[in-house]
């Protein structure tokens, strides 16, 4: 019975919210609202707007987090789907893997960000970003980018490349 009442309460509560967000959109002064929905004053109606607007904002920012993330686990499975054939050198699988990766980035503001932090779009930062994410995330260890200078290697005496 107390819950029945309390939510009946907070039903008519936010209706008066709504109605109240609903006429100062419209342009209605705050003693007007105050006076049409039974508030105690002009301020009581104005407190009512503001809370109903954070509430507002709150369920926008977090339906917006949401659909973020769904968006994002949505591009990771598909990249999880796909590195097999990328990390066997299928190119239309790492074309595919790049775009991915880059809309990910782009949601994430990734591609907004070097590895100091600043705003230059350095993409090296991005994808070593991308790389360990990737490299959590699935089980079978991801080749690694070193890059190897293959003529010095090829030049050197056997005993010379593994001393250095």
């Amino acid at each position: 019975m107390v819950s029945t009442r309390k939510q009946a309460r907070a039903a008519e509560v936010s209706e008066r919210r709504k109605k109240a967000m609903q006429m100062r959109i419209a342009g209605v002064k705050l003693d007007a609202i105050a006076e049409a929905l039974g508030y105690s004053s002009p301020q009581a109606a104005s407190v009512d707007i503001q809370r109903a607007l954070r509430q507002s904002k709150a369920a926008e920012e977090l339906a917006s987090e949401e659909l973020l993330q769904l968006t994002i686990d949505r591009l990771e499975r598909a990249l999880q789907a796909i590195w097999p054939k990328v990390l066997n050198g299928d190119l239309k699988a790492v074309e595919r893997a790049e775009s991915l990766i880059w809309k990910h980035a782009n949601l994430l503001g990734l591609d907004q960000l070097n590895r100091q932090g600043i705003n230059d779009g350095d993409i090296a930062s991005l994808l070593g970003t991308l790389l360990s994410s990737l490299q959590a995330r699935h089980a079978e260890p991801v080749a690694s980018a070193e890059v190897l200078d293959v003529a010095a290697i090829e030049a050197a005496e056997p005993a010379e490349y593994l001393a250095s």
